[in-house]
């Protein structure tokens, strides 16, 4: 089918867990489909040859592209020349003009949901989140079928926005591969070396884009709760690495006085740091959406230790003991479960996890959902 995407912030190159969901999802579909995507300028130059989707760098990164009267009219141009069966709004913050879209193209419109908004607003303190909630559910309301990654953000939109169940589907976010990969060769080595650690060092990994504030927040947890009980237990036997772009300055600052921890910045190699680790972490207390950090951990066979707010839409059955979750403030708990992770031997990961997590099978249920709504014309 033809398919027209509109991505209303810019994804590339893909660097955050959400960018790199976006651009995975709308490459796989574009394995299958014939996918156009209208966005937002990239943040550098890109090789499009890589893509297979045609792009459309239609949109300037400033904020008025929200709120751009005109907006609908251009892209019904595209949606016409396209020829496009149906059209596709990743994330809900466009979802105003849905109705001018389906007057100007008479096509069916269905929004991917990262997050139920709102409740991420709310869990972050901001003071209008009332406000994103009537704007969320007027755009669900509109839509002609919402996915959603993750069946408690499913059942939440069904209750909050009072949706049939029918016009709801679970889409999961996915990983690049259908089985364990090969492991990266001397992992460890390289990152012992790399960094000045011992070989005899576990190495314990949290990695994310560090300027979202749950993320940041969750390093600050790891340096005031967290590493004390490590160093406590271990001694000076595990290094704590924390990568990903834009640490606030005071954390990296306080970092400095603690020996055992090491702030790392934006690594291009994040599988080789991955493999070298021993446990990953996810931290997290506030936000919203599946951690893809925590998918990609345990697709290459880690145990991944994360707090209740922070494993919230993983499908638990599929993980077995690669997900270990702690209460939410329980760091003690928390820590626990990373010190029992440093000597535990485990099968590999089910292959029930990657028939759920593997894009080729979430593109192949996607496609087939859109069939049933096209049938539906």
């Amino acid at each position: 089918m033809k398919i027209f995407a509109l991505v209303s912030y810019p994804f590339l190159p893909a660097t955050t867990g959400g960018e790199i969901s976006t651009l995975q999802l709308l490459q796989y579909m574009g394995k299958e489909h014939q996918v156009k995507v209208f966005t937002v300028d990239s943040y550098s130059p890109i090789d499009t040859a890589e893509l297979n989707f045609e792009i459309i760098f239609g949109m300037r990164f400033k904020p008025q592209r929200y709120l751009n009267i005109f907006l609908p009219f251009t892209l019904a141009k595209h949606i016409k020349a396209q020829a496009s069966d149906v059209i596709f709004l990743d994330q809900p913050f466009m979802g105003w003009m849905i109705p001018l879209l389906k007057l100007l193209t008479r096509k069916k419109v269905f929004v991917r949901c990262h997050n139920i908004e709102y409740l991420r607003f709310k869990s972050m303190g901001k003071s209008w989140w009332s406000l994103m909630y009537m704007y969320e559910k007027m755009v669900h309301q509109m839509s002609d079928l919402m996915i959603y990654l993750s069946e408690v953000d499913q059942k939440q939109a069904q209750y909050e926005f009072n949706l049939a169940p029918e016009k709801t589907a679970l889409i999961p976010t996915g990983i690049a591969y259908s089985q364990i990969p090969p492991p990266i060769a001397h992992a460890k080595e390289t990152i012992a070396k790399r960094h000045d650690l011992s070989l005899n060092q576990n190495i314990i990994l949290y990695f994310g884009t560090m300027h979202y504030a749950p993320n940041y927040e969750g390093a600050n947890y790891l340096i005031t709760e967290v590493y004390p009980k490590l160093e406590k237990a271990l001694g000076n036997n595990f290094s704590l690495l924390i990568c990903g772009k834009d640490l606030p300055e005071n954390l990296v600052d306080k970092m400095k006085d603690y020996p055992q921890m090491q702030y790392l910045g934006f690594v291009e190699d994040i599988e080789t740091y991955i493999d070298a680790a021993v446990v990953l972490l996810n931290p997290i207390l506030s936000g919203g959406g599946v951690k893809t950090k925590a998918l990609e951990g345990m697709g290459r066979n880690k145990t991944i230790v994360s707090t209740y707010t922070g494993a919230l839409g993983i499908n638990q059955e599929v993980c077995n003991s690669y997900l270990k979750i702690a209460p939410d403030d329980n760091w003690a708990a928390f820590t626990q479960h990373i010190l029992s992770s440093l000597t535990e031997q485990k099968l590999p990961i089910s292959n029930a996890f990657f028939d759920t997590y593997a894009w080729p099978g979430i593109v192949k249920k996607l496609s087939e959902r859109l069939q049933v709504l096209l049938a539906g014309k």
